[in-house]
């Protein structure tokens, strides 16, 4: 539903370009020669895939820490939401190319935010884009968040009671028929009634005398019924089982060959000058710590480089991903490298299994706790294989984890094309849990109770 055409698609207006409006006339117009329809998505994969995969993380504060908030609006239960800049999302090498989103970004559609509801199980998202050259306040104002999550639920229910209504329909139907079937059961149980007393008045003298061989033959009649009603059902559920399978394989089949979002678009020479520019300098300096740790602890201590070199492409290639982050980096770091020395206290644990173990636990428990960070992963092999597994190593490692989070904020920042982070979450929450900061940057004032 549009309400309102983007200001870039008028030609009356400023922000109006050839471009934006053939966008525009693809989403919009059915006749237009590359007419892209709305179709099927994954999670991740496109605008509505995107803002679902980050509204859904996990709790009222999916995505919070990564995702970026136009204007300083951020997550706040239901009485908020994530402004997301489309051309942002459409242009960051993280996101799968999508043709969908890149005609968004083009025709205006600069300003989106995913607001999911949850009716008794049915699951959704409703998007709303925003005008990105509008009132901020407006835009930003708790009514506005207040009915635009309203409004999500509501168009959520009138979506979930779509498959109620037709189960009912069905329901009614099965029942009908159920009904004609049990009332054509009983008219033709009165008719064989009426026809076996008009066979006993008939022949009322041989009757008595063959009553135990009719009901011999009356059960053997009914175990037979019963064996092919056993039999019918069996059958049944084989071809259920059957069915079943082949349609997991049909699904299994279809996800091995892939989906159909295409290859995220390559960096420019720029951005990766930028990349060797920052891999180079914190490198060097990491490199150069390490040789002055060996030197002084005649080589009993090291900085462990490896996992700092994943940490590093994380950085400087995706450098919007959660996985980048300051906050997912430092937890993550600290929880695998502390499981991996935990586990080189439980003894009679070979090493080759300690080094399965403890990426085993590691990464499902990143997944848990929402800081899934790679290199982690990385980090609980190296040190539960490690032969002198210790505390200071850690803290040497976590100082180099510090010092690629210090190195990746100063030069990431220098380019206009990248933010990093996105958000210092921590900061942040202490930040209003101090001053009292509410979710439009506005410092509230709590009264005390008389």
């Amino acid at each position: 539903l549009i309400k309102r055409q983007p200001q870039e698609t008028d030609p009356d207006n400023d922000y109006a370009t050839p471009e934006a409006l053939e966008a525009y006339n693809k989403l919009t117009n059915v006749t237009q020669s590359g007419y892209i329809a709305v179709n099927e998505t994954d999670p991740g994969v496109g605008l509505s895939g995107a803002l679902w995969a980050e509204s859904s993380g996990g709790g009222s504060d999916a995505g919070a820490n990564f995702n970026r908030a136009w204007g300083g609006i951020g997550h706040s239960g239901h009485e908020s939401v994530v402004w997301r800049d489309v051309c942002e999302l459409a242009d960051d090498p993280d996101q799968p190319y999508d043709e969908r989103l890149q005609a968004l970004a083009k025709a205006g559609f600069k300003l989106a935010t995913g607001i999911t509801f949850d009716i008794n199980g049915y699951r959704g998202i409703f998007i709303v884009y925003g005008n990105p050259h509008g009132d901020r306040n407006k835009l930003n104002n708790p009514a506005n968040a207040r009915f635009m999550n309203n409004a999500a639920q509501l168009i959520g229910a009138a979506a979930a009671i779509q498959d109620p209504i037709e189960r009912v329909l069905a329901f009614r139907k099965e029942e009908a028929f159920n009904n004609w079937h049990r009332l054509k059961i009983k008219l033709l149980t009165i008719v064989r009634m009426l026809g076996v007393l008009r066979y006993t008045n008939e022949n009322s003298g041989g009757l008595s005398s063959d009553r135990p061989k009719l009901e011999k033959k009356s059960s053997i009649a009914m175990l037979r019924e019963a064996s092919a009603r056993f039999r019918e059902n069996a059958k049944e559920t084989a071809e259920e089982v059957k069915e079943a399978a082949k349609n997991k394989a049909t699904r299994w089949g279809k996800k091995v060959r892939g989906g159909s979002a295409g290859i995220a678009p390559a960096f420019t020479w720029r951005q990766c000058l930028w990349t060797f520019v920052g891999v180079v300098t914190t490198h060097t300096i990491l490199s150069r710590i390490n040789l002055l740790i060996m030197t002084e602890s005649d080589k009993e201590f090291n900085l462990i480089l490896a996992p700092l070199g994943a940490l590093t492409t994380l950085q400087y290639n995706l450098t919007a991903a959660p996985a980048s982050q300051p906050r997912n980096a430092i937890f993550a770091q600290v929880f695998a490298i502390t499981v991996a020395i935990c586990l080189s206290y439980i003894p009679n644990i070979p090493p080759w299994f300690r080094s399965a173990l403890a990426p085993a636990i590691v990464i499902p428990g990143m997944a848990k706790l929402g800081i899934i960070h790679p290199p982690a992963g990385a980090s609980a092999i190296v040190f539960s294989t490690w032969k002198e597994n210790n505390w200071i190593t850690m803290g040497i490692f976590l100082a180099g984890v510090a010092i690629t989070i210090v190195t990746a904020v100063g030069i990431n920042n220098m380019s206009d094309r990248r933010q990093y982070p996105t958000s210092w979450y921590l900061v942040n929450k202490a930040k209003k849990a101090i001053v009292g900061e509410n979710e439009l940057g506005q410092v509230t004032v709590i009264k005390k109770a008389p």
